[in-house]
Order: C-alpha cells, then structure tokens, then sequence
C-alpha cells in the first residue's frame, strides 16, 4: 500500500497487514502525519481501555491528520470513517461521546447523517461539524445553521481552540498546554489553505511551475486565503507565498532524484 506525506508528497511503501491507523515520520521533510494503509472505509486508533470514544468522519486531508493527532494526544479511542454511511452505523453501534462530520460525506451527506441521528432514539454524542477553507462547496466561514450539530470547527482553529471546545462539551482537562506559538498555528494555517486546493484542484495544481503560477492560477482563491490568513493572524498574509514556493522546492527536488 502506498502512502504519501501531506507536506511534501514524498510516497511511501507499506506493508499490507500493517492495517491499523498508524503515525509516519516522513523521512523526507520530518513531518509526522497519520495514515491508514489498509483500503478499509474505517480505521482504528486504540489508545485504552474505557477511553472516550471520538468517531471522525472526514475525508483524507491535512486537517484531519491534524484533529486525529491532536484528539490521539488526548487519550481518545479513534474511529476514522471515510462516507457518511459507515460513519451512521458505528454511531449506532459503538456509541462516541464525540462525532466530528465533514458535511459533504459521500453516500449518506454527513447533514442528513446528523438529521438521522437526532430523529432516532440512540444516545447521541456530541456532534461537530467540520468546515473547510476553500473548496466553494464547504464553509468558508461559521455556517448560519449548524443543521443540528453542536458546535462547529474549522481549517482555521488551533490547537488551544480544540481543546477548549473538547473541554466545554465534555467536561474533560487538556492534557498539556495546547499551546503553540501565533507563528506556528498561521503556517499550519496556510499550509492548511494550500493542501485544500492541493486536493480539490490537483489537475490545476499540476501545471503550477513557479510561485507566480499559482497566484495567477488560483487568483480568487490566494487573495481569499491571504485575507484570511491576515484576519486570523495579523502580519501572516504572506505565509500563502512561503508555502507555495516551500512546495514547489519539495516537488523539483523529488522530480530530480
């Protein structure tokens, strides 16, 4: 099974019974990331016994990695669902305190998966529902409905802004500080930006050579991202730039070996 890290997009081989969900460190930019190699729609993360049970049902993208390893240094038991289908049932099976759900799920919509929910009799967990940056079909921004949801939580939100909300809706202490400097949350946040269009516009993103490429290519969607990226972090409008010339280093360097 092949593997790729979403930072650098240097592939790996990995052997076909490692099912489970498991924690990379590219060997290439030193990035860790999760992944799961088996072709399963659903893959576990077991930390302990009689944890809280946290269902993330998204698709595979920077930002989950990101929640999967934030929700895994909190000591949840993980369940990764990759449709809206599989995501119902285990909600009916297994119980979570917590479900976070990408509203576009293919088969079953992960809006009508929570409608579901809250018409049956099972005991519902804390829903959220996740946005995403620029893909022009999810959220840009807080949604007027959250569509029976609990909470909602975008590409934007920080490592302190999770757990804050893990804490308000459970009632459970961070481990850690959540911390992380302004500076490093506005890069995760631009590289965030960048891999959103990197899987949503990949046959576009082919053809981007030079930095200046991308801007002409992704006009609308750099000037939205750097306004959000300013509005989020004031003096980071100009990350969106390192970012895309930090992928396209990666990506000549990788072509020439």
């Amino acid at each position: 099974m092949i593997v790729q890290c979403p930072q650098c997009l240097r592939k790996y081989r990995l052997q076909d019974t490692q099912a489970k969900l498991l924690r990379v460190k590219c060997r290439s930019c030193g990035s860790q990331f999760l992944v799961s190699p088996s072709e399963k729609s659903t893959h576990e993360l077991t930390q302990a016994s009689g944890a809280e049970l946290a269902i993330v049902a998204d698709i595979q993208r920077d930002f989950r990695n990101f929640l999967l390893s934030l929700l895994a240094s909190q000591g949840f038991n993980i369940l990764v669902v990759d449709d809206g289908e599989t995501a119902l049932e285990l909600v009916k099976t297994r119980t979570p305190g917590i479900l976070f759900v990408n509203p576009y799920l293919p088969k079953v919509m992960g809006i009508e998966l929570i409608q579901q929910l809250r018409n049956g009799k099972e005991k519902l967990p804390v829903i959220f529902l996740l946005g995403a940056i620029h893909n022009r079909k999810r959220y840009r921004r807080r949604p007027e409905s959250l569509y029976g949801a609990d909470d909602y939580i975008d590409e934007s939100a920080t490592e302190g802004v999770l757990l804050q909300k893990l804490s308000y809706h459970l009632g459970v202490s961070a481990r850690g500080d959540g911390g992380g400097s302004n500076e490093n949350e506005a890069l995760r946040l631009a590289r965030s930006i960048f891999a959103d269009l990197l899987v949503y516009e990949s046959e576009k993103m082919s053809k981007v050579s030079k930095v200046e490429d991308f801007f002409t290519a992704f006009s609308d969607e750099a000037q939205e991202g750097q306004r959000y990226l300013e509005e989020s972090y004031s003096g980071s409008r100009n990350l969106l730039r390192f970012v895309v010339a930090e992928y396209l280093k990666k990506k000549t360097h990788k072509q020439g070996g």
